[in-house]
């Protein structure tokens, strides 16, 4: 298993636009292995290839809907953080997947594709009708949900209220007053207290803080010493 782990970085490595439709299928195959560990591992493969190669990441976007069309637990969970890390990469496109995964709300019992979808849906919140639904399902096990994704919800709640105020007001109030009065963890109640400042002083701060552009990220798949990466290519045919 650990050759083949190896092999998906390796396929990143050597992914380019004129081999990347025979790199997805190759990727798309091991997506429906056994192994759980390998198949998130594949899953995070194509989304690192669409990171990479521009040109290439509507095939890649296309490819992870059909894995989350599949409904199985732990690929659609995957798929849902790569994709967060797609729109990332890329704001304003892609967004004719966010009802796709809007339809696999109950599959979530990851922490990180929980905060993930969180994210997407905060993040996009003036073009997801039902956003603020959405949200509160979301806030009713806050209390019950690690520090991750609390962090995330909180965040969340305040961009749906800066861009749609009359949908959220009372929900942004619950939700800042179990981060600072009924939650233990001090980064939660941190934060809940910062938001709660910035939003009762200083709105259009606030808006500026939470709503600001954000650094798109890079990839780094080829950072490495040009020796290694050589002696690896010249050894790819061994691998099976």
């Amino acid at each position: 298993i650990y050759v083949k782990m190896e092999k998906l970085d390796v396929l990143v490595m050597l992914a380019h636009s004129g081999n990347i439709d025979q790199v997805l299928m190759e990727f798309n195959e091991y997506a429906t292995e056994i192994d759980d560990e390998f198949v998130r591992k594949s899953v995070r493969s194509i989304g690192r290839c669409a990171i990479k190669l521009p040109e290439a990441a509507e095939r890649c976007v296309n490819v992870l809907v059909e894995l989350i069309k599949t409904k199985v637990n732990y690929v659609v969970q995957e798929a849902i953080v790569v994709i967060r890390n797609i729109f990332r990469k890329y704001p304003n496109k892609y967004e004719g997947v966010i009802g796709t995964l809007c339809d696999n709300l109950e599959t979530l019992d990851d922490s990180e594709a929980k905060a993930s979808m969180i994210w997407i849906v905060g993040e996009y919140a003036e073009r997801i009708d039902n956003s603020p639904e959405l949200i509160e399902n979301f806030v009713e096990a806050f209390l019950e949900d690690g520090a991750q994704v609390q962090l995330q919800l909180l965040t969340a709640v305040v961009k749906l209220f800066l861009k749609r105020p009359s949908s959220a007001q009372e929900l942004v109030k619950r939700v800042l007053a179990m981060a600072t009065r009924e939650v233990d963890n001090p980064d939660v109640r941190d934060r809940g207290f910062i938001y709660w400042r910035l939003l009762s002083h200083n709105p259009e701060q606030a808006m500026a803080v939470v709503l600001a552009e954000k650094p798109t990220i890079e990839d780094d798949t080829n950072k490495m010493d040009v020796s290694l990466l050589d002696e690896l290519i010249s050894n790819l045919a061994t691998l099976s």
